[in-house]
């Protein structure tokens, strides 16, 4: 998986083919065979795999953080950033590549997406109009910070990702608790380190 994350980083999810995967990897085909039907399948299997990593450290960040609502979701998109520029190869090939692999490969990552529901949603709570906030806000907000991230993956700056925390903290939190706390919040969590572990 880590072969095809390389490769499809690089070259894109069209031009690579099972064959470069293989030889990268150094396996036999009868190897990659016995595991993936294709390259897609292959892809998705890393999607998944990094994922579902990610997404339980991040739970683990968002419990762990000890101050309000705002504080852990400023958290949560500080590891988030922190662990795409650690891997750029990786992160490009599960939230860039992954757009063009098919409809199964597009399917997860919708579903990735719409885990982070839940917790965005608990934020409603903090804002006197929380029930009259629109439905697709919280796919907005979290496909927003995809974007963020998608951007800076197809030019090659992930490592630029850090510099984009405090305004994209202020887009995530601003419709919850106001622009006083959203930018409060932001200036906090630029002067914080980033936990990539």
């Amino acid at each position: 998986m880590r072969a095809t994350a390389e490769l499809v980083a690089k070259r894109g999810f069209q031009d690579t083919t099972s064959e470069l995967i293989v030889r990268r990897a150094r396996v036999g085909y009868a190897t990659f065979y016995k595991h993936f039907a294709d390259k897609e399948e292959c892809l998705l299997a890393l999607f998944e795999e990094v994922s579902g990593r990610v997404e339980a450290r991040l739970r683990e960040v968002y419990e762990q953080e000890p101050g309000p609502w705002s504080q852990k979701a400023a958290a949560v998109l500080r590891t988030l950033f922190a662990l795409i520029s650690s891997d750029p190869a990786v992160a490009k090939a599960c939230l860039v590549e992954t757009l063009s692999a098919g409809p199964a490969a597009l399917a997860a990552y919708e579903a990735a997406l719409k885990r982070f529901d839940p917790m965005l949603r608990l934020g409603r709570g903090l804002n006197p109009r929380g029930d009259r906030l629109p439905a697709t806000l919280e796919a907005t907000i979290a496909g927003g910070v995809l974007w963020v991230a998608y951007q800076r993956l197809i030019v090659g700056e992930a490592d630029k990702l850090e510099q984009l925390l405090p305004e994209t903290v202020e887009f995530v939190l601003m419709p919850y608790v106001g622009e006083e706390e959203a930018v409060r919040v932001a200036a906090a969590t630029a002067s914080s380190a980033p936990e990539p572990a």
